[in-house]
């Protein structure tokens, strides 16, 4: 692959279409009050599972999430971004330009 790194253009959408049915309809995305590590922490509640997706502000490291799809499938076809990490950058207009790296 000559070092590219491979974006699964396909696995990208049907993320966002998770993203848009389940995470923004069933589940709860609360913001935690204090940062992480310089990082602003979100809690996604009310799936089979919770999760925490946390997201630099400064846009100096990739989001990251704590399912299991952010560390396995979506890190090789989408570069970890998971259907909670695209639920919250959708549901916070401070985070939402960082979908832009989803399309670049």
């Amino acid at each position: 692959m000559n070092g590219q790194e491979i974006f699964n253009l396909k696995a990208r959408d049907d993320r966002f279409f998770r993203a848009a049915e389940s995470v923004l309809k069933k589940y709860r995305i609360t913001r935690r009050r204090n940062l992480e590590d310089g990082l602003a922490v979100f809690d996604i509640t009310g799936g089979t599972h919770d999760y925490v997706v946390k997201i630099h502000p400064e846009w100096l490291v990739n989001p990251q999430c704590s399912c299991p799809d952010a560390a396995q499938r979506a890190k090789e076809s989408t570069r970890g971004y998971c259907k909670h990490i695209i639920g919250v950058l959708l549901s916070s207009e401070e985070f939402r330009c960082q979908l832009l790296e989803a399309f670049l």
